[in-house]
């Protein structure tokens, strides 16, 4: 399985794995969006279930209000890589007020200096401690990271600051 969107489905299901195992609360649910990529859902499917891994979801792919929804209700967005030359889904989120994991083979050091979400490792052990620390924020301190998140987009990554 060298297929990019799988090896981060397979990183972040690791990462789940040890928090899993820390007893999560049961109002936190990992979502899993996107295609099923050269089939390989059903080994994920099979390796969450080999995990005992609860609270996983997978919800394939997702586009327009749909995905805007889903963005919004989410607590974090993760992107798991080891080589993403940009990450526009990163934007997407930030820009949706949703804080960010993402790891370092993603150019997007802002997640730190602008405290809009963590830049981490890319194994699963650093994944889970990010994940660990955003799910140990209160609401009202990650929708405050949603809106520096939000700033960073406006700031940096709209047509007229690009411009």
């Amino acid at each position: 399985m060298d297929n990019s969107r799988t090896f981060r489905s397979l990183l972040l299901l690791a990462a789940w794995s040890k928090l899993s195992a820390e007893k999560l609360s049961d109002e936190w649910r990992l979502v899993i969006a996107g295609p099923d990529e050269e089939g390989h859902l059903a080994e994920l499917k099979a390796l969450a279930d080999k995990l005992h891994l609860s609270h996983v979801e997978f919800v394939g792919p997702v586009f327009g209000a749909a995905k805007d929804s889903l963005y919004r209700q989410s607590d974090i967005f993760v992107l798991p890589t080891r080589s993403e030359n940009f990450g526009s889904v990163v934007i997407e989120a930030l820009a949706h007020g949703t804080p960010v994991v993402c790891t370092k083979g993603a150019p997007w050091s802002e997640l730190e200096t602008y405290h809009c979400g963590k830049w981490c490792d890319i194994d699963a052990g650093s994944i889970a401690a990010a994940l660990r620390e955003m799910m140990a924020l209160s609401d009202d301190e990650r929708n405050e990271m949603g809106r520096r998140g939000r700033t960073l987009v406006q700031e940096n990554y709209t047509w007229e600051a690009v411009g």
